[in-house]
């Protein structure tokens, strides 16, 4: 299909082009450089032949990715800046596109972002900007674009539908009614009207039976203590009331996850999920990222305690996975020892910590603070895990039961899950130089990262809803962080090349100043002598 062209170098009437408005090493340019760079057969073909000529796709594109690096992501203000801003003006060749337009390219065309993003990050891989050796994973959340005052429970949910039904109810008995009537005719307005009313309320209690569904689904997959409490938006069923969303409680939002390179910044892969925690991110993570980048096995990873368990620690014990997740229960660590030696010191205060017993693997046995033996019972079944109880009849008389059982009655038992052994060999890689190293590149490379987004850009909501919309919503923030990295990343390349071409000339200049302070240093040294 024939687009309209965007012609920036033309020049017109009065001798200029719009290429002379921007200056060269502008960010609009380097934007507009990579999206070239891109293959947007896909996004071509989804037009048709038919009708007007439409806007050239690469141009609506590239003035989306600009305004997500500037932080704007409303199509009004968008709409504005290309009347005003010579960037904006510049990219869009003067072609003015509207608010409807730039709203319907980004809804149409919101699934093919995941993809530009993974090329995008291949063209940094291709110039060889990081050797990509340590990925650190981390996730924010992120408010959805419904409002909170959507928010209902179970019961009041339920309230909401009765009262729907009842005006429903009340609809229909109206028409009865007026259908009775002898001698008396409506009007078409007012048959309309009613007919208007009964198809709302009825669309609005199937999509209220719709949420109640989901409402219980999602309730049955929870734990029952997180039951009674849970809740659904009606407006967009898909977020999630989360605490701690932008300083707020009880807010609808989304859990955003990313994995950032330590070395350069840039986001390497993301998703948006609707977990309530990160304890099932990691596995996702990983693969997507070595989806983007290709299976290298001398990359590493690194994590925070939100995404410890034991099935991810199996996951990256089975793929065999270089990575370091921090240990949010360490004092649940028992140490390793052959069982002959007590783990602490009997004299102290405080309360016996599971640290404190000591486990031999050989002999599958704990050994307490006092000494005693805490041997293999029965097996118990935790959900979908085991675990093995140990325990011993020796804490009736020690001296010590006040700190280990402070109830009477009840002897001390330790539960083993049947995967602790990877979690013990992870923490004993946190003690290690090697881990403490990672744990603190991870906060100087992603924790950065998440915060720049939010309090630079201003992305703390996502201006579209649903899981989908969102998902490629997100894409585009992260396309606006890694442009706006590599741009950064392209003038210190620059400025660093510019400098070692003026170093021969300072140090001639210095050269210069020296020679001539010396000379007339010495011609002044003659005159005083003379």
């Amino acid at each position: 299909m024939p687009f309209i062209q965007a012609d920036r170098d033309q020049t017109t009437l009065l001798g200029y082009s719009l290429s002379d408005l921007v200056e060269p090493d502008a960010k609009c340019r380097f934007a507009l450089s990579l999206v070239q760079r891109l293959d947007l057969t896909a996004l071509r073909d989804r037009y048709s032949n038919r009708g007007a000529e439409a806007f050239d796709p690469a141009m609506m594109l590239a003035l989306w990715f600009y305004a997500y690096c500037e932080g704007i992501t409303s199509t009004r203000k968008l709409e504005e800046r290309c009347r005003r801003d010579t960037h904006f003006i510049y990219l869009s060749a003067q072609l003015r596109p509207d608010h409807t337009s730039f709203s319907r390219f980004r809804k149409n065309h919101l699934d093919l972002m995941g993809a530009y993003f993974v090329e995008l990050v291949r063209m940094a891989v291709e110039e060889e900007v990081s050797d990509f050796a340590l990925l650190a994973v981390d996730g924010t959340r992120i408010q959805a674009a419904a409002s909170p005052k959507h928010i209902k429970d179970e019961d009041g949910l339920g309230r909401y539908l009765k009262a729907v039904r009842a005006d429903l109810e009340a609809y229909m008995q109206e028409c009865e009614q007026m259908e009775k009537l002898e001698g008396q005719q409506r009007s078409q307005a007012e048959v309309e009207r009613s007919q208007a009313d009964i198809e709302r309320a009825r669309a609005e209690e199937a999509r209220l039976l719709e949420c109640q569904a989901e409402l219980t689904a999602r309730k049955a997959q929870m734990k029952a203590e997180h039951r009674s409490g849970h809740t659904i938006n009606l407006s967009e069923p898909e977020a999630c009331a989360l605490d701690k969303v932008n300083g707020t409680s009880r807010l609808p939002a989304y859990n955003a996850q990313v994995v950032v390179d330590a070395k350069t910044h840039l986001i390497i892969a993301c998703d948006a999920v609707q977990d309530r925690n990160d304890k099932r991110q990691f596995a996702a993570m990983h693969q997507r990222a070595e989806a983007t980048l290709g299976i290298d096995p001398r990359r590493t990873f690194v994590a925070d305690a939100g995404y410890h368990s034991l099935d991810q620690l199996a996951y990256i014990e089975r793929e065999q996975v270089d990575a370091v997740l921090a240990d949010p229960t360490p004092y649940q660590r028992s140490k390793r020892g052959d069982g002959h030696e007590s783990s602490v010191a009997t004299a102290g205060e405080g309360r016996f910590t599971r640290s404190d017993f000591t486990y031999d693997a050989e002999t599958d046995h704990y050994r307490c603070p006092a000494g005693e033996r805490l041997t293999y019972q029965h097996t118990r079944k935790r959900g979908a895990r085991r675990q093995r109880v140990y325990g011993t009849s020796a804490c009736r008389g020690c001296v010590l039961k006040a700190r280990c059982q402070p109830k009477a009655h009840l002897l001390r038992r330790i539960f083993r899950d049947e995967a602790e052994h990877l979690a013990e060999a992870m923490h004993e890689r946190l003690q290690s130089e090697e881990g403490k190293v990672r744990l603190k590149a991870r906060k100087g490379s992603v924790e950065p990262v998440i915060g720049n987004p939010k309090a630079n850009l201003g992305f703390r909501r996502f201006s579209l809803r649903g899981l989908k919309q969102v998902k490629g919503e997100l894409y585009l923030m992260t396309i606006a962080h890694n442009i706006n990295t590599l741009f950064k990343m392209a003038q210190e390349g620059a400025f660093r090349a510019l400098w070692s071409l003026l170093i021969p000339f300072f140090a001639l200049l210095s050269l210069s100043r020296a020679r001539r302070a010396t000379l007339s240093f010495a011609h002044s040294h003659q005159l005083t002598q003379g």
